[in-house]
């Protein structure tokens, strides 16, 4: 530590340990990080928090997906629907965790934790829980000031970035999506795949997160794809169907880029890779799609054009080795 407190010189910065990587939850988010989780309505993005509050809560992997900690203290500040419809959900997973995990939640749609008073509540809630992870939902009801306006996304994320410094705790924040962007294409109408920037609001507040969640739904399957790890990989898809009020993983990306390589294990067109795939898996097609652009993206896969069309081949195969 020189005199001029966190600021270091080159050398020191080298020699200075911070140890390895504290996940809050392995691969996804740091121990005070911060995170946006957004999508459009009926998506299921508050049984999707709410679980994994109560995953990190009971030290279980979070979603069935990512690889346990020790139980984390956790606190949902919950909006949406009625205070009975928020008991009722809770009470549907009581079978599904102890009794006494260390979870906290507040159904109210009253509060402005960037108000003098709201903030007051707040900081005492911090010191009293003590949590390791906060989750608004949605933020709109609990911050003031237009989500489309950067100074009032700035303001937001500097009082959030306070409650992180001072109290340690990471924060996830759930947001809804813009309206779809649609046009008119050969095959009809086409909804264009905006990423990040389906979220509502300014670009600051993508920016600020560490981790992006997207969140759809479409018939009883919900899609979550990680769109922003900072410092670790993203891309990933996982898709869940609600049980019992429970997300129960279904298919995840991974499974579906192995199931790719298994497949191709010579050089093939790229659409008779992707329908075996989806036999295989009976996974849609576009999302065995993106597990295979993933894989060329990553260098695994070669995909050559051949009359206008693609081929994929093994990435040993363009290197004259064996796969």
């Amino acid at each position: 530590m020189t005199e001029t407190g966190d600021i270091h010189s080159w050398a020191e910065w080298q020699d200075l340990d911070l140890g390895e990587t504290d996940w809050l939850i392995p691969g996804l988010l740091e121990v005070g990080g911060g995170g946006l989780v957004h999508g459009g309505p009926r998506a299921y993005k508050s049984f999707l928090l709410l679980q994994l509050c109560l995953d990190l809560a009971a030290g279980y992997g979070v979603l069935g997906v990512f690889l346990p900690v020790p139980a984390k203290r956790t606190l949902m500040f919950q909006a949406e629907g009625t205070k009975r419809a928020w008991k009722n959900r809770l009470v549907a997973l009581r079978e599904e965790y102890p009794s006494e995990i260390p979870f906290w939640s507040r159904h109210t749609s009253l509060e402005k934790f960037d108000s003098a008073q709201g903030d007051k509540r707040m900081q005492a809630a911090l010191e009293l829980i003590q949590p390791d992870l906060v989750v608004l939902d949605p933020i709109a009801e609990f911050l003031e000031g237009a989500d489309t306006d950067a100074v009032s996304v700035q303001r937001w994320t500097g009082v959030i970035n306070g409650w992180r410094e001072r109290a340690g705790c990471a924060v996830v924040l759930v947001h809804h999506d813009r309206q779809p962007l649609r046009f008119a294409s050969q095959g009809g109408m086409t909804t264009l795949d905006a990423g990040m920037e389906e979220s509502r609001g300014h670009t600051r507040l993508t920016a600020w997160a560490d981790l992006v969640l997207g969140v759809k739904r479409k018939d009883d399957v919900t899609t979550v794809r990680v769109q922003k790890v900072r410092d670790a990989v993203d891309g990933q898809e996982f898709q869940f169907r609600l049980v019992n009020g429970k997300l129960v993983l279904a298919s995840r990306s991974d499974a579906l880029e192995q199931a790719v390589l298994q497949v191709v294990i010579k050089e093939m067109w790229f659409s008779e890779a992707m329908h075996a795939v989806c036999e295989i898996l009976n996974a849609q097609e576009r999302t065995v799609r993106r597990a295979i652009d993933r894989l060329v993206t990553r260098g695994e896969l070669d995909r050559v054009t051949a009359g206008g069309r693609f081929r994929l081949k093994p990435k040993s195969d363009k290197q004259g080795g064996e796969k």
